[in-house]
C-alpha cells in the first residue's frame, strides 16, 4: 500500500521549492547588474580624457550603478535601460563589452571625441530602441537590418 505523504510534508516541500527559486532570481539579478557595471566600467577605461572628471568621480564600485552619471535603470529588474553621458566632452574609443547591456533600450554618446569603430555588439543589442553618436568620429559597416 503506497503513502501519502501528510499536509505538513507537502507544505514544508513547497516552502523549499519557494526558497530555492527566490535565491535563484536573486542570483541571476545579481549577475545581470554585475554585468552591467562591468560592461560601464569597461567604457570607463576606454575613455582617455574625461576633462569634467564627470566619470571619474562617478562611476566606481563603491556606488550602486544606477545611481552613476547618465545612467537609467529599471525600478523592477534593476538593469541598465538607458545611458546618456552625451556632451561630457570625453575622448576615447567605444568597447565591446558595451553590446553587453542586454537591457539598454537609449544610448546616446553624442557631442564626445569617440574615434574608432562602432562594435558589432551594439547592433546585436535586441533591446535597444534608440542610438545616438552625433559629432563622433566613429565609423562602422551598418548591419543590413538598418536598411529597409
Amino acid at each position: 500500500m503506497e503513502r501519502i505523504p501528510s499536509p505538513r510534508i507537502m507544505i514544508r516541500f513547497l516552502l523549499l521549492h519557494c526558497l530555492i527559486l527566490s535565491f535563484m532570481i536573486a542570483s541571476a539579478n545579481t549577475t545581470s547588474i554585475t554585468t552591467d557595471q562591468q560592461a560601464l566600467l569597461a567604457l570607463k577605461g576606454h575613455v582617455t580624457d574625461d576633462l569634467a572628471k564627470k566619470l571619474a568621480r562617478n562611476w566606481d564600485t563603491s556606488s550602486f550603478v544606477c545611481n552613476w552619471t547618465g545612467i537609467t535603470c529599471d525600478v523592477r529588474s534593476q538593469r541598465v535601460t538607458a545611458l546618456n553621458i552625451s556632451g561630457l566632452n570625453l575622448t576615447g574609443t567605444i568597447p565591446s563589452e558595451l553590446g553587453d547591456l542586454s537591457s539598454l533600450q537609449t544610448l546616446d554618446l553624442s557631442f564626445h571625441w569617440f574615434s574608432g569603430s562602432i562594435p558589432a555588439s551594439i547592433y546585436n543589442m535586441s533591446s535597444l530602441l534608440s542610438i545616438n553618436f552625433t559629432n563622433n568620429t566613429l565609423f562602422a559597416e551598418l548591419p543590413p537590418i538598418f536598411f529597409f
